[in-house]
């Protein structure tokens, strides 16, 4: 069975014309979203005159906020940290000099260990001879020393004697009185430095025997430690005990 056609269909003359258009309803809005809402105010940022172009915004109007003036960056936050990493760094080596500076002026003023070293001894006229301890040098050779005395007996060291002067050690004359265990202290340090002439030295029993200020010596300018080396069996050493 074949499908009809569809056919057209004359409108017939009936002699009948077509409604005219219905009356429009006054509450009937065609597009409601096209209209503007009643409860905003009239400006809604378009032009008040249709087709008329809307010039740009004027900068002066401070309720345009795209037209607002920039604050000016307060500087280049990477460039602040280098600054201050830099004196950082700087503060820090100053300390370092300062302290280095005080730690060397410290270590200046120390007192340095003035030890005289053997040497012939300055002509004082002929041995033997009587010879104030001030002007005893290192080694001078002495016949019954006796180490509170004033004066000694200076003889040639190849005769009988019983004590050498073995090292000296000198403090400054602005120094004041270090006490005596600080002296007892530099005496047993200055007779460290002697050099003894251990071939002559290993036949005899040698003693070290210090000599130092007391305060009343001190106060007359007195400032030498003396280290004697000496026997306690009299005159018996007959050679010089030191090594030149």
């Amino acid at each position: 069975m074949q499908p009809k056609q569809a056919s057209e269909t004359q409108p017939e003359a009936s002699g009948l014309q077509p409604d005219p258009a219905p009356d429009l309803d006054p509450d009937f809005v065609p597009n409601p979203s096209d209209q503007p809402d009643p409860a905003l105010p009239a400006y809604s940022g378009q032009s008040q005159h249709p087709g008329k172009p809307e010039q740009p915004g004027d900068p002066s109007r401070t309720g345009d906020p795209l037209q607002q003036p920039q604050p000016a960056p307060h500087g280049d936050p990477v460039k602040r940290q280098r600054l201050v990493i830099g004196a950082i760094v700087v503060g820090v080596l100053v300390l370092i000099g300062v302290v280095i500076w005080v730690l060397l002026n410290l270590l200046g003023t120390r007192p340095q260990a003035v030890v005289s070293t053997p040497s012939p001894t300055a002509s004082l006229g002929p041995l033997p001879r009587d010879t104030e301890a001030k002007d005893f040098q290192v080694g001078d050779c002495f016949a019954d020393f006796d180490p509170n005395a004033s004066k000694a007996r200076a003889v040639p060291c190849d005769t009988e004697h019983s004590a050498q002067l073995g090292a000296v050690h000198t403090y400054p004359a602005d120094d004041s009185f270090p006490g005596t265990n600080a002296l007892k202290d530099k005496g047993r340090e200055v007779c460290g430095n002697v050099k003894l002439n251990h071939e002559a030295a290993d036949k005899y029993v040698l003693l070290q025997q210090n000599v130092y200020p007391s305060t009343t010596s001190w106060d007359r300018g007195d400032r030498r430690v003396d280290c004697f080396i000496v026997v306690d069996s009299g005159n018996t050493i007959k050679e010089d005990l030191l090594n030149k």
